[in-house]
């Protein structure tokens, strides 16, 4: 971490003097050192700064605290490579979703920009029948970029109160989509 001491010469000194065991873990345990010894490096560091600050490590070798270190590391890094989110299924709008299907793509309307205004506007023009004058002004100014804190001075209300009407329009708004 960025917020942690630096090692002292002594530490640096002997860090340096046992960097082998680095190479030792990784080629004991069939790492690739090009892609390994970034993750484990950092961990090493630590044992040394542990076997040199903590009284109670003192009764372990210091191979025996730098490994049990490097390995919970290495644990660490396998476990979060195999978290779900990282392994999520891809999927292309070029390909089709069967061998032999159409790609998506060809599947999917083309957006057409003057239709999206129209229907954002009738959107609007519905939603202005549902909600009262100021929570369409409110909806208008957020539409325009308006920050709440800025609405709410404008329109002389709390900020609490703005996101209130604006979360009752916006239920509103996914009513009238629904229809």
């Amino acid at each position: 971490m960025l917020c942690e001491v630096p090692l002292t010469k002594e530490q640096q000194e002997f860090a340096a003097e046992h960097h082998g065991l680095v190479y030792k873990f990784l080629n004991d345990n069939h790492l690739a050192e090009d892609e390994f010894y970034d993750v484990v490096i950092f961990a090493y560091l630590k044992a040394v700064k542990d076997f040199f600050q903590d009284e109670s490590a003192q009764c372990y070798t210091f191979a025996a605290i730098a490994k049990h270190r490097m390995r919970l590391c290495t644990y660490d890094y396998f476990r979060a490579q195999n978290r779900h989110k990282r392994n999520a299924e891809i999927l292309s709008i070029h390909l089709g979703l069967y061998p032999d299907g159409t790609p998506l793509e060809d599947t999917l309307a083309v957006q057409d920009k003057l239709m999206q205004e129209f229907e954002m506007g009738q959107l609007l023009h519905d939603l202005a029948s549902r909600v009262s004058r100021q929570q369409m002004n409110i909806v208008r100014m957020k539409g325009c970029g308006y920050g709440v804190r800025e609405i709410a001075k404008s329109e002389k209300l709390p900020v609490r109160r703005i996101k209130d009407l604006l979360e009752e329009a916006h239920v509103v708004f996914l009513e009238l989509c629904r229809e």
